[in-house]
């Protein structure tokens, strides 16, 4: 629950934060190519709204078909390519974004030097630039306030330079209004796409978790260590791999029963996780009463030392075992180190 509610208060782990942004872009892929598909036909298309243009003189006309055909048509074919090529590719969210505020840019720009006369613009249109960036990306209010308050101020300017003062009042209050009302949606919708992430993440997690110790289990493990061994690999760094094997357990069961048994691997898998607490560690139940503790750059604290403190940590937690030699739980490790080659798996290094 305390995850969860950091979470919410807007992902402070990075980790975290890339993971939602990956899996964002993989979910609104399709919706995100039906929004640029729109922008760019209005752009192709604009020209056939030539009464917009009639009083423009001539180099009016070459600075619009520039605007339309050199910026907007371009930046939305771009992003369109970009979509159906890559749509993970945090350089589309960019393009995008990019092309979005561009497109309300040029429409207003468009509004003012070439539409004299021909009419208003509504100033529901201010609702399509913070509902568009949230749909194309990640909602950031760094970002998308500027984009919301300079598109608003070149609308009402444009307004203005057609309009005048005539009915500017209930624009500009219409603008305010529209505006206010789409960020809040905006966040409200990101928000709820959070959420719904966290709450599949947290089911995930739920069932890759061993239900008596609370730590990884071996799915969980399996995952994580072609993750921290391709890192490893990458950055030509160490691994410490433990196993860890308690003894004599099979002896606890019979003669204590299985809910002692798994008192004492609840106790062993509290020990476990104090030593596992580093971003790059991994610690979890690997089956039975086998753990793996996996240690990233060991060297500079000792994985001999550790692997003695965690002996010695079982050891002390003092639980009754009389069917083994010493009379209480212990553990027994074995310990692996080495840079992880191009055809070492983890399996070689548990192996070792």
């Amino acid at each position: 629950q305390g995850m969860q509610l950091s979470m919410l208060r807007g992902f402070a782990a990075p980790l975290l934060e890339t993971e939602y942004a990956a899996w964002l872009r993989r979910e609104s892929a399709p919706t995100r190519r039906w929004l640029m598909w729109v922008p760019f036909f209005a752009m192709v298309l604009a020209p056939a709204h030539g009464n917009l243009l009639f009083k423009s003189s001539g180099l009016t006309v070459v600075w619009l078909r520039l605007i339309e055909f050199g910026l907007t048509a371009p930046l939305c074919a771009l992003s369109l390519f970009l979509l159906y090529r890559d749509p993970d590719s945090p350089l589309t969210t960019r393009v995008m974004l990019i092309a979005v505020v561009v497109v309300f840019w040029a429409v207003a720009l468009i509004r003012w030097v070439g539409a004299a006369g021909g009419g208003s613009l509504s100033p529901e249109i201010v609702m399509v630039v913070p509902l568009a960036l949230a749909a194309v990306g990640r909602l950031r209010l760094f970002l998308i306030l500027p984009m919301i308050i300079s598109c608003s101020l070149l609308f009402l300017v444009a307004e203005w330079h057609i309009n005048g003062a005539a009915g500017y009042a209930p624009t500009v209050l219409g603008t305010l209004m529209f505006a206010a009302l789409s960020l809040m949606t905006a966040i409200a919708t990101d928000r709820l796409t959070r959420r719904a992430w966290l709450d599949r993440q947290i089911a995930e997690l739920s069932a890759m978790s061993d239900a008596i110790t609370g730590l990884p289990n071996r799915q969980w493990l399996n995952r994580d260590m072609d993750t921290l061994f391709s890192l490893a690999r990458r950055n030509q760094e160490p691994l410490a791999v433990n196993l860890i094997d308690l003894d004599h357990f099979k002896k606890l069961n019979d003669t204590h029963g299985h809910a002692a048994g798994d008192v004492a691997l609840r106790a062993v898998g509290k020990v476990l996780a104090r030593f596992g607490r580093r971003a790059l560690d991994l610690a979890g139940r690997y089956g039975g009463e086998e753990f793996v503790l996996i240690l990233h750059k060991p060297k500079h604290y000792g994985a001999a030392r550790i692997a003695e403190e965690l002996v010695q940590g079982i050891a002390g937690l003092g639980i009754e075992n009389q069917g083994a030699p010493l009379g209480r739980l212990t553990a027994s490790i074995g310990v692996y180190i080495a840079t992880p080659g191009a055809e070492d798996r983890p399996e070689d290094f548990l192996q070792q």
